[in-house]
C-alpha cells in the first residue's frame, strides 16, 4: 500500500492539497459556465421579440375580433360588438374605414342592428364580411342562441353596400348546441372560385357543467360560390385543440398562398388561429399548413407568429387574427394597458416561406 501523499500525524502532502484545489477550482469554473448558460437560455426563450411589421393600436378602444376587408380601394374594418352586457346599447357590430390601412377611423354604424329572429340580440361576436362574386356583400358572424343563452351558433347576413345594414337570415348557418355551439366565423374563396367559411365549435361552454375540457374542433363548410350561405354538404373538422393550447383554439382565419423552391406548383393553405383563453396573458396567435389541398391534413408552427412581451412588451394577450386577400395583410386584437377585458385593433404584414410563417 503506497502512503507517499500521507505524511506523519496524517496531514496531507503538497501534492494531496494541490490536488484538491485544482478539483475545487475546476468545480467553481464548471458551476459558472453552468449558471451563465441556464442564464442564455432563459434569456433566449423569455425574450421580446420585436416586428416591424407590426403597428398599433390603430384603433384604441375596444375593437375585439376584427376582420377587415378592401372595397374600391378603400378599407373596411368590423369587429366584435363594444360591451357583451344585455341589452348593450352598443353597436351589435363595429365599423371602421381607412384610406391607406395605417390610419383607422370608427364609423358609429351599425353594420349589424337585427341579429336575427333565433338570435337573443347581445353578445355579436367575431364577425367576417365577403364579397360575392356580383358585388353584394355577406356578413359571418355569432350570436347568443335564444334557445340556449350559454352557447352561441354561426349566422349568416347579406347586404347590397359594405358598412350594411345586413339582412340576417332566418336560421343560423351552423348550430351544434349539444357540442357547445358555433363561433369565430370566417369566409374564404379558393383560387378555383369554391367558397367556404371556417369556425370553431365552442365545446368550452360546455366545461362548466361537463367538468372536462371538451372538443373545439376548427371545423370548414362549404357555401355556394354564388349566394355565400347555401351550405354544400357537411362540414369537416381542420385542426382541435392540444395540450398546449390550453382549454381550446378559437378564431380561424384561411388564406392560401403559392409555394416556392422544394414546394414550387403547390398550393398552400395556411390556417391562423388562436389558443387558450382570451382574458390571459397566455392568449397568442398560431398557425398551421397544408400542402395536401384545403381540407388537410394541417400541420401546426413549431412556435406562436404573436405571443404576450412582443414587440418590446407591448402585446398582451394578442389574438383574432384575420388575414386579407392579399395573404399578406392582417389585423389582430391585443390588449390595451396590459388587460384583455379592451382589446384595440392592430395591424401587419405576414411573410409566408412555404410552411414558414412570419410577420
Amino acid at each position: 500500500m503506497d502512503n507517499g501523499d500521507a505524511l506523519p500525524g496524517g496531514k496531507s502532502s503538497p501534492r494531496r492539497r494541490f490536488q484538491k484545489r485544482c478539483m475545487l477550482e475546476v468545480l467553481s469554473v464548471c458551476l459558472i459556465i453552468a449558471i451563465i448558460t441556464i442564464a442564455l437560455v432563459f434569456a433566449i426563450t423569455h425574450q421580446k421579440r420585436l416586428f416591424t411589421s407590426i403597428s398599433g393600436p390603430k384603433i384604441g378602444s375596444n375593437f375585439a375580433d376584427p376582420c377587415f376587408i378592401e372595397v374600391d380601394g378603400k378599407y373596411y374594418a368590423f369587429a366584435t360588438n363594444k360591451f357583451v352586457k344585455p341589452h348593450s346599447s352598443q353597436a351589435n357590430v363595429q365599423v371602421a374605414t381607412s384610406d391607406n390601412f395605417k390610419k383607422w377611423n370608427l364609423t358609429g354604424i351599425d353594420a349589424l342592428p337585427d341579429a336575427g329572429a333565433w338570435a337573443t340580440g347581445d353578445a355579436i361576436w367575431g364577425p367576417d364580411v365577403v364579397q360575392l362574386n356580383d358585388g353584394t356583400f355577406v356578413m359571418y358572424y355569432s350570436a347568443q342562441h335564444i334557445l340556449s343563452i350559454q352557447q352561441h351558433c354561426v349566422g349568416g347576413a347579406t347586404s347590397n353596400v359594405i358598412e350594411g345594414p345586413y339582412l340576417p337570415l332566418s336560421t343560423p348557418l351552423a348550430c351544434p348546441l349539444s357540442h357547445g355551439g358555433a363561433i369565430d366565423p370566417d369566409g374564404f374563396k379558393d383560387v378555383d372560385g369554391s367558397r367556404y367559411f371556417v369556425y370553431k365549435v365552442d365545446g368550452n361552454s360546455l366545461n362548466p357543467r361537463t367538468h372536462t375540457q371538451n372538443p373545439t374542433p376548427l371545423m370548414l363548410q362549404a357555401v355556394d360560390p354564388t349566394d355565400g350561405i347555401s351550405l354544400i354538404g357537411s362540414p369537416i373538422k381542420l385542426l382541435d385543440h392540444q395540450e398546449r393550447d390550453g382549454p381550446l383554439i378559437e378564431g380561424p382565419s384561411l388564406t392560401r398562398v403559392n409555394g416556392s423552391g422544394p414546394l414550387e406548383g403547390v398550393d398552400i393553405y395556411v390556417l391562423f388561429f388562436s389558443s387558450n383563453v382570451f382574458t390571459s396573458k397566455f392568449y397568442n396567435v398560431n398557425y398551421a399548413t397544408s400542402t395536401n389541398g384545403i381540407r388537410g391534413p394541417y400541420v401546426r408552427g413549431e412556435k406562436p407568429l404573436l405571443q404576450t412581451g412582443d414587440n418590446n412588451g407591448q402585446l398582451y394577450g394578442p389574438g383574432g387574427l384575420d388575414v386579407g386577400l392579399d395573404g399578406q395583410k392582417v389585423v389582430f386584437h391585443s390588449g390595451i394597458r396590459r388587460t384583455s377585458f379592451i382589446r384595440g385593433m392592430w395591424i401587419g404584414d405576414i411573410v409566408v416561406d412555404n410552411r414558414s410563417i412570419s410577420i
